[in-house]
């Protein structure tokens, strides 16, 4: 379901052309992205990764759009893949105390996020340029106008178009809409989570 689409099926659905309706729509169906990015975080369009290579002596790294991060990968010299472990940020200052200590990083830890994205710091400070790679989950870019289509909206019509009359709903103060496709909203996602899980779970592990 495109954008444009999505427009048409809102207000056929709720048999509403008004403008009030219709000039709000774009915030509508952001709010409904946002509500379910909140509701399913592990979808496959949500995971996102950025690789760079270390600087020596900085311990503090930017992950733009990221609102979790999942994991961080060094490359050795060697060539083997070192997950670091995921602590506090107390627990790695505490552990590193001296910020000027280099060696290979062995752990790293959520410093603060702002709207660009999270800082992460990493101890102990890198000592050689180290290739890494940091998986994370982060918003999809959003349907507008100029992005027609995303993962949500060709892959999970049914969680999307509920989610936007649900919100629609509550932008109408129509109580008896808001239930309806409220309870429509839970069930998608709840089915959508049962596909997730299935998808990702070994067949052999788990069947199908």
């Amino acid at each position: 379901m495109n954008y444009t689409e999505l427009l048409v099926n809102i207000q056929n659905f709720l048999e509403d052309n008004g403008t009030e309706l219709s000039t709000s729509l774009p915030e509508i169906i952001t709010q409904a992205e946002n509500m379910i990015f909140a509701r399913l975080p592990n979808l496959p369009c949500y995971r996102q990764e950025i690789t760079g290579n270390f600087v020596i002596g900085t311990k503090e790294y930017d992950v733009a759009n990221a609102r979790m991060i999942r994991q961080i990968a060094i490359t050795e010299a060697s060539g083997d893949v070192i997950y670091l472990k995921h602590r506090i940020d107390s627990y790695l200052r505490d552990y590193v105390p001296n910020a000027t200590t280099t060696g290979v990083p062995f752990m790293y830890a959520t410093k603060n996020a702002s709207t660009s994205g999270i800082k992460v710091l990493i101890g102990p400070s890198p000592s050689a340029t180290l290739a890494y790679e940091i998986d994370f989950i982060g918003l999809e870019t959003g349907l507008s106008p100029t992005n027609a289509n995303n993962w949500i909206g060709d892959n999970a019509e049914q969680v999307l178009l509920s989610a936007c009359l649900y919100e629609s709903s509550a932008f109408l103060k129509a109580p008896d809409s808001v239930n309806l496709y409220k309870a429509q909203f839970d069930e998608a996602i709840a089915l959508f989570q049962q596909e997730m899980q299935r998808n990702y779970q070994a067949e052999y592990e788990g069947g199908i």
